[in-house]
């Protein structure tokens, strides 16, 4: 048999507290953030990574055209080298008449020193052609950051809309749940006075448990959405978002589909991306053929040098020179080896111009679809607002017929489970419709 001690268990229990209360005070605390749609599309836009990617690639691009258009400015270098030669070669001196020469004087300490200057003059415009290919280039890299900003937008805003209809949904059942626990008691008070049996009661209970176990459902998809929308948003994941009340949905498409698929045509900023890349490969075919030509430059030089060569017999002293000229350099070579550089060039081409056919049959499809739903989900809230009215009727006169017990439990809990139904349908198809059309003008390149 073992024993404790008062003392041994009062030490226990304030061990225990202690702990509990370390554990506790490490938890991080739960934030409640009160977040509309604008603000989740502005914090997902700040806090993108794929956005800050093409940021990055945008600047870069920036950058490179400043450093092609650099390429015309003149270059300009500063050469300056000390040199101590050895003293073990026998300097050779010739008789001239005027007197004795020596050709390779010992001059240990040497010192050559340039600054040069290169200008060009032409190079078959590939300065000109690369500055245009380079802002091509970064149009559409422009074009790809504004789509991934729509497209991002667009993400976001599904997701939330995605939280809202799960969180009204829940509060249309608890509140469900609330008036079938009233009439739960209604029905207990049936069964005490001998007007209903038992089994009447435990109807609307299973109701209501099946109503709670939905409940338990719905609430963990609203964590996982929930944990998504602060991934997205940037925000620490155990905040906890409450949303605020759509306004019923007053959108109206009128306009065609044909209009719209034009429009959508005109706009998409993935196409303007790909006309212009199309316009860049052309460039580049030029800037391929410009291969062929030869470069020509200007060049100069200022020289100070020790001994300078050009003085016969060197001396031990600075000289300062210079010289100017024009200098013709010409890859002869490319006259047969760029012949596949062009043509890769040609297929470039047709590849862009392939893409760009291939997007815009699948712009037209899309837009289609979106126009579509949007028409499906438009009718279903004009369907959804007359069950709606129907069931609630029903449910009042099932209702009233409940308390003058002239119905049965099965025909008060279809009337409830239908009205149910159609507030859910009602409230999905609002936040549907109004989803649907945020997903056409996405497609429009909205």
């Amino acid at each position: 048999m073992t024993f404790t001690t008062p003392n041994f268990r009062r030490s226990k229990r304030n061990l225990f507290l202690l702990f509990w209360l370390f554990f506790t005070c490490s938890l991080p605390a739960q934030t409640t953030v009160l977040l509309s749609l604008e603000e989740a599309i502005q914090l997902a836009e700040k806090h993108n990574l794929q956005l800050k990617v093409d940021t990055a690639l945008v600047e870069m691009l920036n950058s490179k055209i400043v450093q092609v258009d650099n390429l015309r400015k003149p270059q300009v270098g500063l050469n300056l080298n000390y040199t101590r030669i050895s003293n073990n070669v026998t300097p050779f001196s010739v008789a001239f008449p005027t007197g004795e020469v020596t050709l390779n004087p010992q001059i240990l300490n040497q010192s050559y020193n340039s600054l040069q200057l290169k200008q060009l003059i032409w190079n078959g415009k590939k300065i000109a052609y690369g500055l245009e290919a380079s802002k091509k280039e970064l149009a559409a890299a422009s074009y790809d950051l504004q789509k991934n900003k729509i497209t991002n937008a667009y993400n976001v805003t599904a997701l939330w809309y995605n939280l809202y209809v799960l969180k009204t949904s829940k509060k249309i059942i608890e509140a469900n749940i609330k008036v079938l626990n009233g009439n739960k008691q209604d029905l207990v008070n049936f069964v005490n006075q001998g007007i209903a049996i038992d089994n009447d009661a435990l109807k609307i209970d299973l109701a209501i448990t099946n109503l709670e176990s939905n409940l338990s459902n719905i609430s963990n998809s609203i964590s996982a959405l929930n944990f998504n929308l602060c991934i997205y948003t940037g925000l620490p994941t155990n905040t906890t978002f409450e949303l605020p009340e759509l306004q019923e949905n007053d959108v109206v498409v009128n306009a065609n589909l044909d209009t719209y698929i034009a429009e959508a045509l005109s706009n998409r900023l993935e196409l303007k991306s790909i006309k212009v890349s199309s316009e860049a490969a052309e460039v580049g075919l030029k800037l391929a053929k410009s291969n062929y030509l030869p470069t020509i430059s200007a060049i100069a030089s200022a020289n100070y040098n020790l001994p300078e060569q050009r003085v016969f017999p060197n001396q031990p002293k600075f000289k300062p020179t210079w010289f100017v000229g024009v200098n013709l350099n010409w890859s002869l070579s490319e006259l047969y080896t760029n012949k596949a550089k062009v043509l890769e060039s040609q297929k470039s081409i047709e590849k862009v111009q392939s893409s760009y056919n291939l997007a815009s049959e699948g712009i037209i499809i899309e837009v289609n679809m979106a126009y579509t739903e949007y028409l499906q989900a438009a009718q279903t809230i004009v369907n959804a607002k007359k069950e709606v009215e129907l069931a609630t009727e029903n449910f009042r006169v099932e209702q009233n017929r409940l308390t003058a017990s002239t119905t049965t439990p099965i025909n008060f809990l279809d009337a409830n489970s239908k009205l149910l139904q159609a507030q859910l349908n009602l409230n999905s198809a609002n936040a549907n419709t109004q989803l649907a059309f945020k997903k056409l003008n996405k497609t429009l390149g909205k």
